[in-house]
């Protein structure tokens, strides 16, 4: 078996792209060099691998979206041909339109589906036909979480049959900061104390104006500022103006996008991480903060309490006054976030981007025998 996996989006600052970087490497390691070609972003330096594994990387063209999308689309064929390729797999739910070869895709989430206000149109227009057009021509789907595959199943009526879950990892570097890492992060980013953190895209989808309205209500009473960790995205306004009605604004702090190798120590260093999201495909956030011992509130909606299991406290996220004893109960019952901690360690051993490439190239031997 030898296989194309098209790691364009390993540079992008989402999900998709810690997806795509982390997974490439995992499939590098685990096969023989010969079986797994990885396409990746020329520009982008290659991941640590082992002795041998760089051959398996392609340096090519992704610096643009257009860039991604000729190769993806046309440009991989000259890759097929001449390394002899028996299948594609696509990790960022866009397949090939006409792949001439059985495909494999990743889908991570129908938000654009399931609210499309939360995108810009002409994206959601996209997404919208990229993905109704290639998804049902993979031979396999891989959803990253049984809500996800759920929604594949019943959105783009697609069997289940021809459906893998297959979770996320976390990686190894996410793990309990000692006290000087996490007060070099803490002056590199001019973070308070005691701080509830928020990390992701600032954008309605994440819900980050509730999350500021509950905060604010209880801010009198509890040590712990608010850090909103993140790029702005789409829709940003009603969220800033939100913080801009809060009598304590100047407690709200937004360090902006934290570098990868900083992010441990700034999630470390939380009393709890407060991520209520909206709408998720997995939410790797939830799981990386529990890998650093760190509390977590979470939704009790689509994937996510199907990622936290009985170690996070789940809310309903569209309920301000239940965010608000969320965090008054992080805040205040240190039994409470050491119960948290403990489960949360556990729960994030039983996630590793080893397994998920392990299963990975066993979704490609499915589709193959398919």
């Amino acid at each position: 078996m030898k296989a194309l996996f098209t790691a364009l989006q390993a540079g992008n600052l989402s999900g998709t792209g810690v997806y795509a970087a982390r997974l490439a490497s995992r499939l590098a390691v685990l096969a023989e060099h010969a079986d797994v070609a990885v396409a990746w972003p020329e520009s982008l330096p290659l991941p640590p691998l082992r002795v041998g594994a760089a051959d398996t990387f392609l340096r090519r063209p992704a610096s643009t979206p257009r860039a991604r999308i000729l190769y993806e689309q046309w440009g991989f064929r000259r890759d097929v041909r001449r390394l002899g390729i028996d299948i594609v797999h696509y990790p960022a739910s866009v397949g090939s339109f006409f792949s001439p070869r059985p495909m494999v895709v990743t889908v991570h989430d129908l938000t654009f589906l399931h609210n499309p206000s939360w995108y810009r149109y002409e994206r959601a227009h996209y997404y919208r036909m990229a993905v109704a057009f290639s998804a049902p021509r993979a031979t396999r789907i891989i959803a990253v979480s049984q809500a996800t595959a759920n929604e594949v199943a019943n959105l783009l009526r697609i069997p289940p049959e021809r459906i893998d879950v297959i979770h996320n990892g976390v990686d190894e570097r996410y793990r309990p900061c000692n006290e000087e890492l996490i007060a070099a992060a803490r002056a590199k980013y001019q973070l308070p104390k005691r701080y509830f953190l928020f990390v992701g895209t600032i954008e309605p989808r994440k819900n980050v104006a509730r999350l500021v309205r509950a905060w604010s209500q209880i801010a009198d009473s509890v040590e712990e500022d608010l850090v909103i960790a993140g790029r702005d995205g789409w829709k940003v306004g009603p969220i800033y103006q939100e913080v801009a009605r809060s009598k304590h604004q100047d407690r709200i702090v937004f360090p902006g996008f934290i570098d990868d190798e900083h992010l441990p120590a700034v999630m470390s260093g939380a009393t709890a991480l407060a991520y209520p999201s909206l709408y998720e495909g997995f939410g790797l956030p939830v799981l990386e903060a529990m890998a650093c011992g760190v509390p977590v509130l979470t939704s009790n909606v689509s994937s996510l309490p199907e990622v936290a299991g009985d170690a996070a406290l789940l809310v309903d996220p569209t309920d301000v006054d239940a965010l608000v004893h969320g965090l008054r109960r992080l805040a205040g019952e240190q039994e409470l976030r050491d119960d948290l901690t403990k489960k949360g360690l556990e729960r994030a051993r039983q996630f590793s981007w080893t397994r998920a490439a392990t299963e990975t190239l066993a979704c490609y031997r499915k589709a193959l025998e398919g």
